[in-house]
């Protein structure tokens, strides 16, 4: 039996926000040209208090995602509280506490795609200002 995750009140603001504009993404990826899916998202993201360079940051991790993939994601419906499987791995992703940024020795830094992934993941979350907690470490460029 498969586990369904719900998006809830009691979700953390970030996962919902997140999840919201994945489903954005997936929804006009395939039906608008690319600077108007960019500025619908970014629209979007100011909505729900993210700053432009932070939406464009998600869309990266999007994107990136769907190249390590080697598939699209797959986003639910916009107002069902249910969590698909690319969702729930996008939420992951992000849940990863990471108290540095990935690859500080950049003589061990690795390369591809994951580890693009990895760095995109790292920016997002700092250039989200706020839903998402940046490690003690690295400052906030909201602070």
């Amino acid at each position: 039996m498969e586990h369904i995750a719900v998006v809830a009140p009691a979700a953390p603001e970030s996962n919902r926000i997140v999840v919201r504009l994945l489903r954005h993404y997936c929804g006009t990826r395939d039906h608008t040209g690319e600077e108007t899916a960019l500025s619908r998202l970014v629209a979007l993201g100011e909505s729900l208090r993210i700053p432009p360079a932070g939406s464009v940051a998600l869309r990266s991790v999007f994107q990136l995602a769907e190249a390590v993939l080697e598939r699209r994601l797959v986003a639910g419906r916009c107002c069902s509280r249910t969590l698909n499987h690319d969702e729930r791995a996008i939420i992951r992703l992000f849940d990863a506490r990471a108290s540095t940024a990935p690859g500080e020795d950049l003589h061990a830094m690795s390369h591809g795609l994951g580890h693009a992934l990895s760095w995109a993941v790292f920016s997002a979350r700092w250039l989200c200002c706020g839903i998402f907690e940046c490690p003690p470490t690295v400052p906030s460029p909201c602070r």
